[in-house]
């Protein structure tokens, strides 16, 4: 494995990017198209695909016509997803899940390795032990190696976790991992000798589905997690908010039921009192492996249908307040929650009155596809995207 150049060199100015991107997430399109699309003379367009294809990321070809009058034939551009490749890394509190990307978003290879083991922290600091640093960039550097070994060269590096990301550089709060104001972008950087971009791993899935999935019809939607944890990402208007004032707190605890149960905060039937998987397994005394929903269902045969509700007004909430049409579902629970009648019934409700027909996304979530979020970053990150 070779690494990529790092610093500016692969990233591309605004309108070079902006084909870049149409061309991977609608297909190969004409010159023509491009520059309408773009407001690019014939001249400037001709320009910008010549410094696409010299820096390989494009190919161009001529679509002969059957009769030779028409006139030029079309040159047709189409990007080349194998001239560039990422390695996305999502943590949780105990793996470092890997992938090697290439510059479309495809999964190439996968690789997990363990964490090392958290150390104890003073009681008065925080609960939980905090997951060595040094010991998680020396990890990281593994994946980057064995993955990387998949690929002639590894241009980038994007990690992802739950948690407040700052800068696209520094973990100002690592959720799963007892991190608090650690420069990781700087640290792994310096030893793999990569660019490196860091995001919150719901807004990683975000920028995944703004390229290659909800965003290629829909310019704002919002993303939903629910499962271990309540997430929510934001992107409007085209834009992915890398940070939530709130890391969407306000929402998690939207009230839903007053009689419910209560959340860990005290929050009586509020939406993470009936989603965050911690918060119904602390009230059932559950931990560990042991938090599954079939085991969640049956100590309590009332959490489905109460998740249930929950999530089909935190999907209509969400909807509203960014008069959005798109939603994307994701997470442990899902599509276990979302198939459920009680969702149905409860988006009916909240639409009666609203002309709005809201389209919703869901489907199986595993550890490969938050490392592709992260992947997905990183190739954003090189291309100048971020």
């Amino acid at each position: 494995m070779r690494r990529g150049n790092g610093g500016d060199g692969g990233r591309l100015p605004p309108r070079a990017l902006a084909v870049v991107r149409h061309l991977l997430t609608h297909g190969p399109s004409t010159r023509a198209a491009l520059g309408e699309l773009l407001g690019l003379s014939d001249a400037s367009m001709s320009r910008m695909a010549r410094t696409l294809v010299d820096a390989g990321v494009v190919t161009e070809r001529a679509e002969r016509t059957a009769d030779p009058v028409i006139g030029r034939p079309r040159r047709i551009l189409t990007a080349v997803p194998g001239s560039r490749h990422v390695v996305g890394v999502k943590l949780t509190g105990d793996t470092a899940h890997g992938v090697l990307c290439d510059l479309g978003g495809t999964v190439i290879g996968s690789l997990d390795l363990p964490l090392p083991l958290p150390l104890p922290l003073p009681s008065s600091a925080r609960t939980r032990g905090a997951v060595p640093v040094d010991g998680t960039v020396q990890v990281i550097g593994r994946l980057v190696r064995e993955l990387g070994a998949r690929a002639e060269s590894v241009h980038g590096l994007g990690i992802s976790l739950g948690g407040v990301v700052d800068g696209r550089a520094v973990v100002r709060e690592g959720t799963f991992l007892g991190w608090r104001d650690v420069e990781l972008g700087t640290l792994v950087s310096g030893h793999c000798g990569l660019p490196t971009v860091l995001t919150n791993d719901v807004a990683g899935l975000a920028r995944e589905q703004l390229w290659f999935g909800a965003g290629r019809t829909h310019d704002t939607f919002g993303v939903i997690t629910v499962g271990a944890g309540v997430g929510l990402a934001v992107v409007r208007e085209g834009v992915v908010l890398e940070q939530l004032i709130d890391n969407g707190h306000l929402l998690a605890h939207a009230p839903v039921d007053s009689s419910g149960p209560a959340c860990r905060l005290g929050h009586r039937g509020c939406v993470a009192a009936y989603l965050d998987r911690e918060d119904v397994a602390a009230r059932l005394g559950l931990r560990g492996t042991e938090v599954t929903a079939g085991r969640l269902t049956a100590l309590d045969p009332d959490w489905p249908a109460g998740a249930s509700r929950a999530l089909g007004h935190l999907i209509a909430t969400v909807a509203g307040g960014l008069q959005t049409e798109r939603i994307v579902l994701a997470g442990e629970d899902a599509a276990l929650l979302y198939g459920s009648p009680v969702t149905g019934q409860t988006l009916r409700e909240r639409l009666r009155s609203s002309p709005v027909r809201l389209e919703v996304s869901t489907g199986p979530l595993t550890f490969t596809d938050w490392a592709r979020g992260a992947g997905v970053a990183g190739i954003q990150g090189i291309l100048g995207a971020l």
